[in-house]
């Protein structure tokens, strides 16, 4: 007798077990049937919904990835990780039932790593795509390894093999109820134990699925942050200055930016070396990261280039602020370099300003700190 997908598994149920894995994990699933009809479709990313299925070219990548899914995979092939089109990344699985096909389930709309911007912002080009929108619905893309994926996909190999047994024995078992009523005890029997299975497979699942969000935390942690100085990095500065602009035009609550760099730092590099060079970035990153309040964001901006962002604060706070972590370096003993200076900038997002407005008054700042000597405090007017 042949069974399709929607006749041996519970909709409901595998809905509700698919949600509980995406609020847990992530991460987008979808399980689709033998016709290529969606009968699942849980937290698909903006991305993919907003843009890449909207706009009829794009559209066509992702028709073609679902269509062809039956030629990537063959019965030799428990699972398939496949790049979509459109720049994102898939697996799926055959959903087998004694060797035929019923459907297909997806993980997907993920990267194995930190996604290429400006491949994205060809992208948008090229389909006509709102820049700023797309790359944001980007940042909200999950970053997940291979070995994750790897462990997910043989959990789950295992998890529709077990399902659909147990959705096909169902079936046998109320054929053979009308046939034979001698049978039902045996196969009530039989049910019990895969049922029995299936909680365990369940509870697995669970920690599972634990285990999965604390590792992608621990990722995205590791992804703003500055592998050298352990401080934040640009990419958690992008993150977080889109917030500190928004409280900022509804609530009226400022907020200013500190850059500052290290005078003479190549002569460091060239009289000592670049390993000393490191020790003084990790020394001076350590020392301002004791000075620095709770939600204030200390960023290495490049080289020895840093740069501090203050929630709340105006320059009036921030000026002062400045010139005490100014004071407390040149009052450090760095035993790599004996002592060093630096040199700040401070400015203060002012009204009608982007970020690369801010930026480039706060660098302007340090410029001129560095042309009056060095080892000094220069405020750029949030008037002027």
């Amino acid at each position: 007798m042949s069974l399709s997908l929607q006749e041996i598994i519970d909709l409901e149920d595998l809905r509700e077990l698919m949600r509980f894995f995406y609020e847990a994990a992530g991460i987008s699933v979808g399980v689709m049937d033998a016709d290529h009809n969606w009968l699942v479709s849980i937290g698909w990313q903006p991305i993919c919904t907003n843009f890449h299925r909207v706009n009829p070219e794009s559209r066509q990548n992702c028709l073609l990835s679902e269509s062809r899914i039956e030629e990537y995979l063959d019965s030799k092939q428990e699972y398939l990780t496949y790049p979509c089109p459109n720049g994102l990344i898939e697996v799926a699985i055959p959903i087998l039932l004694g060797g035929a096909p019923l459907g297909f389930f997806f993980l997907g709309q993920f990267l194995h790593h930190p996604p290429d911007r400006d491949y994205f912002r060809r992208q948008a080009i090229v389909y006509g795509f709102d820049m700023d929108s797309y790359l944001q619905t980007l940042e909200r893309v999950p970053v997940v390894s291979q070995k994750r994926i790897d462990y997910l996909m043989k959990f789950f190999v295992r998890f529709f093999d077990l399902l659909t047994r147990i959705g096909s024995e169902n079936q046998q078992r109320r054929q053979a109820e009308l046939e034979i009523q001698e049978a039902k005890e045996q196969l009530e029997n039989r049910v019990a134990e895969r049922t029995s299975e299936l909680n365990r497979a369940l509870l697995e699942v669970g920690d599972l699925a634990a285990q999965l969000n604390e590792s992608l935390q621990q990722v995205e942690l590791l992804a703003v942050t500055d592998t050298l100085t352990e401080t934040y990095n640009r990419r958690k500065f992008d993150e977080t200055i889109l917030h500190e602009h928004q409280r900022a035009e509804h609530g009226k609550i400022p907020f200013s930016v500190i850059m500052l760099d290290i005078d003479h730092f190549k002569r460091v590099n060239d009289e000592f070396g670049h390993s000393t060079g490191d020790q003084v970035l990790k020394h001076l990153s350590r020392l301002i990261r004791g000075l620095v309040r709770q939600g204030d964001l200390l960023i290495r901006w490049g080289g020895e280039e840093f740069l501090i962002l203050l929630p709340g604060t105006l320059i009036s706070e921030a000026g002062p602020f400045a010139e005490r972590i100014r004071l407390e370096v040149e009052q450090e003993q760095f035993a790599e370099d004996g002592s060093i200076t630096i040199s700040l900038g401070v400015a203060q997002l002012r009204e009608g300003d982007s970020t690369d407005t801010l930026l480039k008054r706060v660098d302007d700042a340090l410029y001129r700190a560095k042309q009056e000597g060095r080892n000094r405090v220069v405020l750029q007017s949030p008037l002027h």
